[in-house]
């Protein structure tokens, strides 16, 4: 459910009262538009639960779109944890591709990788899986048996790729800003297929990589029309990513909330892509940065600033001034 409706991307911050009918909307970019009092309302019942569990996503979230963590938002994750919140990421990455950046934060305690297939504590100990079945990793190899097409494969906390990819990210989507990242982080496979292949009882995800939007769509629907134990989404422009059904950052989020014995109710989430968005929702309290997609927009109860302007810092700000 969406508690602040959005014109032409402009944020709105609100400042509640004792009363719930009385709000002060202040404008903080341009535009303005209309907050019905049952929105306020509603959101003023959700901050009064207190957020004890924040897990946020990485890339175009916490991270700038250099791939880097600004001080404000380094900053405003080490007041969080100062508070007593458990900060958790939840990323698309497996564990091997962590920024360093965010290792070294103290207090950073848990780690939701590959799309939720697994999680690991600060010290890299698994507590937690949901590998792909054998039986749909050989349903999908065999929708894919024609297709030439680059894809990844997640093992273990590691990510291993199409050495065509490796060699030339450029050619296949990837930014500026992930070149080193690519070619540094990623081992490097001749024959991707065979991998996949002898690995099949081993895999948290498989990921598949296109610039062509009719290709991303035909083999999104053809793997969604042959396998039913899967769960398909995407993390950014150009890739299918593939995880079991189980293997979700929700349900990795709700199996954290369970073993730390946090309602969540009590639990945040904040992303900007669709494999967020399912966190973002049955979170207690979700948010989205301002350039998210639709589906993370529409299921968020607030809407931050980008990662570019510090929008993780400004929820953080939110929740400690307001839970």
């Amino acid at each position: 459910m969406t508690y602040f409706r959005q014109m032409k991307a402009t944020i709105f911050a609100i400042d509640l009262f004792s009363t719930a009918e009385q709000y002060v909307l202040h404008e903080t970019q341009s535009a303005t538009t209309a907050v019905c009092v049952t929105s306020v309302l509603k959101l003023y019942e959700v901050t009064m639960n207190k957020i004890k569990l924040l897990a946020l996503d990485l890339d175009g979230t916490t991270l700038t779109s250099k791939n880097t963590l600004a001080p404000a938002v380094k900053s405003a994750l080490e007041k969080a944890i100062e508070n007593g919140i458990i900060i958790a990421i939840a990323t698309g990455r497996p564990l091997g591709t962590m920024p360093q950046s965010i290792l070294d934060i103290e207090g950073i305690d848990y780690l939701i990788t590959s799309n939720g297939a697994a999680i690991y504590d600060r010290h890299g100990k698994k507590i937690y899986s949901a590998t792909l079945k054998e039986n749909d990793v050989l349903k999908i190899l065999d929708v894919m048996k024609d297709e030439d097409i680059i894809s990844e494969a997640f093992v273990d906390g590691l990510t291993y790729t199409d050495k065509r990819y490796s060699d030339n990210p450029l050619a296949y989507g990837c930014t500026e800003a992930y070149i080193d990242y690519v070619k540094a982080s990623h081992g490097h496979i001749e024959d991707m297929r065979k991998f996949i292949f002898e690995h099949k009882n081993e895999l948290d995800s498989i990921e598949y990589i296109s610039t062509d939007p009719q290709t991303r769509k035909r083999i999104w629907t053809m793997l969604e029309n042959a396998v039913d134990n899967i769960f398909i989404t995407t993390s950014s422009e150009h890739f299918i990513e593939l995880m079991d059904k189980s293997a979700t950052k929700a349900s990795a989020l709700s199996h954290l909330a369970e073993m730390l014995n946090i309602d969540m109710q009590n639990t945040c989430a904040c992303g900007n892509a669709d494999n967020d968005a399912d966190m973002i929702a049955e979170s207690g309290f979700g948010a989205a940065v301002d350039d998210a997609s639709k589906k993370c927009i529409e299921c968020a109860d607030f809407v931050v600033p980008d990662s570019d302007n510090d929008g993780v810092a400004v929820l953080i700000d939110y929740i400690l001034s307001n839970c």
